[in-house]
C-alpha cells in the first residue's frame, strides 16, 4: 500500500515537473514577460511624473497614488488571468488532439495523475509569475515615488487566487472543448464576471437593487471579481479609504474601490469553488474518450 502511494506521488510530481518546464520553455511566457516589462516601464514613468508634479498639492498626490496603482494593477490582474487561461487551455485538449495523451495514459499512469500534475505545474508557474509581477511593480513604484501599498503580499496572494480560478476553469473546459474554444470561453467568462461587478457597482451607486443583485450573484458564480476586490482593498492606505468613505456617492458607484476585504465566508466559498471545479475536471477527463 505504501509503495503504491509513493509511486503515485512520484509519478504525479514527474508530471508537475514536466508541465512546469514545458510552460517556462514556451514562447508565450516570454511574450507575457515582455508585456509585463513594458507595463512596468510605463508605470515607472507615470508615477515619477505624478509624484513630482508641481501642480498638485501633497494631499492630492496622496489620494492619486493608490488610485493610479489600482488602475495599473488592474491591467496586471488581466495579464495574470490571461496567462492562466492561455497556459491551461491547451493542457488537455491539445494533447488529446495530437495523440500524445494516448501514449501517456497507456503507461501505468492514471488520468487523475496527469490532470493533477498539470494543474499543480501550471499553478507553480502562475505563482512565480504573480510574485515577480507584484514585486517588480511595487519595487519600481517605490523607487520612483516612495509609495508602497499597505500589504503587498496580500495583493499578490489575491492576484494569484484570481488567476487560479481562471486556470482551473480553463482546465475544466479543456477536457471537453478545443484549445481555441477553451481560451475564448474562459476569457469571455472572466470579462463577463468583471462587467457584472461593474453593473453591481452602478446598481449600488444608483440604488437599483436588480443591478446590485447581478454583481452579487456573479461574484459567487465565478469569484474572480470578488478576489480582485480583495487585491484592491490591500492596495489602499487607511487614509485613502477614509477619504473615499467620506465621499459616499463616489464610493457606491466606483468599481475600483473596496471599503472592506472579502469576508472569510466568501474566501471559504472561493476555496470550495476551486475544489469543485477541479473535481469536475477530473471526472470530465476520466470519462472522455481519447
Amino acid at each position: 500500500m505504501t509503495e503504491t502511494v509513493t509511486q503515485t506521488v512520484t509519478q504525479t510530481l514527474a508530471i508537475v515537473t514536466l508541465t512546469f518546464r514545458e510552460a517556462l520553455r514556451r514562447r508565450l511566457i516570454a511574450a507575457f514577460a515582455v508585456i509585463t516589462v513594458g507595463l512596468v516601464g510605463i508605470s515607472a514613468w507615470g508615477f515619477e511624473r505624478l509624484s513630482h508634479n508641481s501642480h498638485l498639492t501633497s494631499g492630492e498626490v496622496q489620494v492619486s497614488m493608490p488610485q493610479s496603482l489600482i488602475l495599473f494593477m488592474f491591467m496586471f490582474s488581466f495579464v495574470v488571468a490571461l496567462s492562466a487561461s492561455t497556459m491551461s487551455s491547451p493542457a488537455i485538449s491539445a494533447e488529446v488532439e495530437s495523440g500524445v495523451l494516448q501514449a501517456v495514459v497507456a503507461r501505468p499512469l492514471r488520468r487523475s495523475q496527469v490532470l493533477l500534475g498539470k494543474w499543480l505545474g501550471l499553478a507553480a508557474v502562475l505563482a512565480l509569475y504573480a510574485a515577480v509581477v507584484c514585486a517588480l511593480e511595487f519595487a519600481v513604484v517605490y523607487w520612483v515615488s516612495g509609495f508602497v501599498p499597505p500589504d503587498p503580499v496580500a495583493v499578490g496572494a489575491y492576484l494569484f487566487a484570481e488567476g487560479m480560478v481562471l486556470l482551473t476553469l480553463a482546465l475544466l473546459l479543456s477536457t471537453r472543448l478545443s484549445t481555441l474554444a477553451t481560451g475564448v470561453v474562459a476569457v469571455a467568462l472572466f470579462g463577463a464576471a468583471w462587467l457584472a461587478g461593474v453593473v453591481g457597482a452602478l446598481g449600488a451607486g444608483f440604488d437599483i437593487s436588480a443591478l446590485r443583485q447581478v454583481g452579487s450573484v456573479a461574484r459567487y458564480v465565478l469569484p474572480t471579481d470578488g478576489l480582485w476586490h480583495g487585491a484592491i482593498y490591500y492596495l489602499e492606505p487607511s487614509s485613502f479609504v477614509s477619504h473615499r468613505l467620506a465621499q459616499s456617492v463616489d464610493v457606491k458607484g466606483n468599481p475600483f474601490f473596496a471599503s472592506a476585504p472579502p469576508t472569510w465566508a466568501y474566501l471559504v466559498w472561493a476555496g470550495v469553488w476551486l475544489v469543485v471545479a477541479l473535481a469536475a475536471a477530473l471526472v470530465s477527463f476520466d470519462r472522455r474518450e481519447l
